[in-house]
């Protein structure tokens, strides 16, 4: 019987083999100083008399789609209700004050209307009892309804951006043009954190005022001042 061949020589090459283990310890060893990264600005925050807690929900919120926050707080306050821990859900008592019955789709599209920003600063969806209808109002003024297709309302998620060391380099725009880019990637519903601008460079501020001014929202909540 011939002697067994000893692991990993002639079987397999020993220089690839080590090549990929070696690759795996070093990304989790980044992984480990990223880690270690967080842990102290935390400890510093914690410092500064912030709740880390929070501050992590903060970070987790601004990391998700505005759509998918709107979604989730919606949720919350129904279950809520359901629980009877809570009041109504602010879209039902806005709809009892005004006189809606929320299950007659026509008159949530007319009452909705009123509130359908001038041309080109926005729109209203309302997908409810049929196909979504997204409402637009046109250079006279006049509110346009329009059906769309439900996979048109929940685009596909962005790439996500390069890490640390392979960070695509930044739009070629001046300021007015990266606040521009900040509305366009609110409308395109992607978060405030996928500012492709690096930290340091004065057009990644303006991206995030163009952000929050077509949500109406900084990332982290509603604005107590506006």
């Amino acid at each position: 019987m011939p002697a067994a061949r000893p692991a990993g020589q002639n079987s397999v090459s020993r220089d690839l083999l080590r090549g990929f283990v070696e690759r795996v310890e070093r990304i989790r060893a980044e992984k480990q100083e990223l880690a270690d990264d967080e842990a102290a600005v935390m400890a510093e925050a914690k410092a500064n008399g912030f709740d880390t807690k929070i501050l992590r929900a903060v970070v987790k919120r601004r990391a998700a789609k505005p759509h998918d926050v709107q979604e989730a707080e919606a949720l919350f306050d129904m279950y809520l209700h359901a629980l009877g821990m809570a009041t109504e859900p602010p879209l039902f008592r806005f709809a009892g004050l005004a006189g809606i019955d929320v299950t007659a789709r026509e008159q949530v599209i007319a009452r909705m209307s009123d509130f359908v920003p001038a041309a080109g600063l926005g729109d209203i969806v309302v997908n409810m009892g049929g196909r979504p209808v997204r409402l637009v109002r046109d250079k006279d003024g006049a509110v346009q309804v329009h059906e769309v297709a439900e996979s048109t309302l929940r685009p596909e998620a962005p790439a996500k951006p390069a890490g640390r060391r392979g960070r695509t380099d930044a739009p070629d725009v001046d300021a007015a043009g990266a606040e521009a880019l900040g509305a366009e990637y609110a409308r395109d519903n992607r978060p405030v954190i996928d500012n492709p601008f690096p930290f340091g460079d004065p057009r990644r501020a303006r991206f995030d005022a163009g952000w929050r001014r077509e949500t109406g929202s900084d990332g982290m909540g509603p604005d107590e001042d506006d």
